[in-house]
C-alpha cells in the first residue's frame, strides 16, 4: 500500500473511481472538479495505490472559512471512495490520517467534511459532528397577497448580474459565521457551477439589484438553498418570498426546506406569506477537525481582544485550558491589560468540563457561553470573560459550497 498524491497519469483511475462509488457515467463532471477548477494542484488528489491500482481516493479543496468572526484557512475533504473489490480492508481510513499530516502541510487550520455515509466511520477517525439547523414549512395553497413593492424579481442573467451577485454576498456573509470566502475565481469554476452555486432569481429596482434566491423545485418539494441581499434593504425578502410561494402552488409543493437558520428574515417572511408553521430540522452531515489547534485559536486573538476592549467589563489575569480536540491541548492566558495569548498547557490550570461537541459549537457561535455556562463549574471571572468571548450567533454554511 502506497499513500500520495496521485500522479498524472492516474487521474483516469481517479474519475472512473468516483463515478464507480457516487454518479455511474458522470465522467465529465468529475474531470471538470479538475480541469474546470483554477485553484486545482495534482497534490491535493490523494490516493491508496496497491500493485499500481488505484483502490481508494478522495479530494482535498482549500477554502477560508469564517468561524465566528474571524476568517481561517481550511481543507474540506470530499469524495471519498474505496473500489468495491478492496473495501473492509482499512485503505480509507489509513488515507484519511494521512490527509491530516498533508492538511498540515499545506497549512490549514481546520479540516471540515460533509459526510453521506453513518457518521460513525467518521468518528472513529476523530472527526466531531456540527450540526446545522434547518427549516421545513407546509405549503399552504392559499397564497397571502403580494405586499406592494418597487423590488422587481426576474431570472437571473449570468452576462449581467454575476458581478453584483458577487458584491451581494460578499458584503452580506462579512460577519456570517460559517459561511465561505467566494473569491471571483470561485464564483466562475466550474465544480461551484455544477453543484448550483448561481442564483435562480435576482430582485432589482431602478437597474440595481439588491437580493437574490436560490432555489430548486422537484417532486413537490423546494429547497432554498441560499439567500442573499444587502442589509439595508430587508425589503426585497418580500417579493423573493412572493415568487417562491407562486411558483411553489403552480408546482403544486407540499413542503419548503432549507438548511440555514430558522430565525433568519428570509424564514420568518416565509412563515407569514405561507401562513404556516414552522418545524425546525437538524443536518449532521458536517464534520470537523483541528489540523493545528494553537494556530486556529491563534487566528481568534485579534478579534477577541477587541470584543474585550469593547466590552464594559474588566477583567483581572486569567487562564482557560480548552478540552483536549483531537489530541491537542491549548490553553488562553490574559493578561489583565487586553493582552490574550496561546499556549499549549497550564499544569496549575484546570480543563473546562465541556465537550468536544461544545467546544466547535461555541468556537463557531451556535451556542453561546451562557447555554453551557450552568453546567460548567468555572470561576465567576472566568465564566463572565468567556460570555465576552463567546455570543451566540446564526451559523450558515450555504448549501452550495458542500463539495
Amino acid at each position: 500500500m502506497e499513500i500520495r498524491a496521485a500522479q498524472e497519469s492516474e487521474l483516469e483511475q481517479v474519475v472512473e473511481l468516483n463515478c464507480i462509488a457516487f454518479n455511474p457515467g458522470q465522467h465529465e463532471r468529475y474531470w471538470q472538479y479538475v480541469r474546470g477548477d483554477s485553484s486545482y494542484r495534482l497534490s491535493q488528489t490523494r490516493v491508496v495505490v496497491v500493485n499500481d491500482r488505484v483502490v481508494s481516493t478522495l479530494r482535498v479543496w482549500e477554502r477560508r472559512i469564517r468561524v465566528g468572526g474571524s476568517l481561517v484557512t481550511m481543507g474540506g475533504i470530499g469524495g471519498v471512495c474505496t473500489d468495491p473489490k478492496y473495501r473492509g480492508v482499512g485503505y480509507a481510513s489509513a488515507l484519511m490520517q494521512d490527509t491530516i499530516g498533508y492538511l498540515q502541510t499545506i497549512g490549514c487550520d481546520l479540516g471540515v467534511l460533509f459526510t453521506i455515509i453513518p457518521e460513525k466511520f467518521y468518528h472513529r477517525l476523530e472527526w466531531t459532528s456540527f450540526p446545522l439547523r434547518g427549516f421545513k414549512v407546509k405549503f399552504n395553497s392559499a397564497i397571502a397577497n403580494e405586499k406592494p413593492s418597487a423590488w422587481k424579481v426576474r431570472d437571473f442573467n449570468l452576462d449581467t448580474d454575476l458581478d453584483s451577485v458577487a458584491s451581494i454576498y460578499d458584503t452580506a456573509n462579512a460577519q456570517q459565521s460559517g459561511t465561505i470566502s467566494r473569491t471571483r475565481a470561485y464564483w466562475d469554476m466550474e465544480p461551484s457551477r455544477i453543484r448550483g452555486i448561481l442564483p435562480t432569481v435576482i430582485a432589482h429596482q431602478n437597474g440595481n439589484i439588491g437580493g437574490y434566491l436560490n432555489y430548486e423545485i422537484d417532486d413537490g418539494y423546494a429547497t432554498v438553498r441560499e439567500v442573499g441581499y444587502l442589509p439595508e434593504n430587508t425589503d426585497v425578502l418580500d417579493p423573493l418570498v412572493f415568487h417562491l410561494l407562486q411558483l411553489c402552488a403552480a408546482d403544486k409543493v407540499e413542503e419548503i426546506e432549507g438548511i440555514f437558520s430558522p430565525q433568519h428574515p428570509f424564514v420568518q417572511r416565509l412563515i407569514t406569506g405561507n401562513n404556516s408553521d414552522l418545524s425546525p430540522i437538524t443536518d449532521t452531515a458536517m464534520m470537523l477537525y483541528a489540523v493545528d489547534l494553537l494556530v486556529l485559536l491563534r487566528r481568534f486573538v485579534v478579534g477577541w481582544e477587541s470584543q474585550i476592549a469593547a466590552s464594559e467589563e474588566s477583567f483581572p489575569s486569567l487562564a482557560v485550558k480548552f478540552p483536549v480536540v483531537n489530541d491537542q491541548q491549548a490553553v488562553l492566558r490574559y493578561d489583565g491589560n487586553n493582552t490574550i495569548q496561546i499556549v499549549d498547557d497550564a499544569p496549575d490550570v484546570d480543563s473546562l468540563k465541556i465537550s468536544e461537541e461544545d467546544f466547535w459549537q461555541l468556537l463557531f457561535g451556535e451556542i453561546g457561553w451562557e447555554q453551557v455556562n450552568s453546567d460548567v463549574s468555572a470561576p465567576s471571572e472566568v465564566s463572565a470573560f468567556l460570555g465576552e468571548l463567546f455570543p451566540k450567533r446564526n451559523v450558515i454554511f450555504w448549501y452550495p459550497d458542500r463539495y
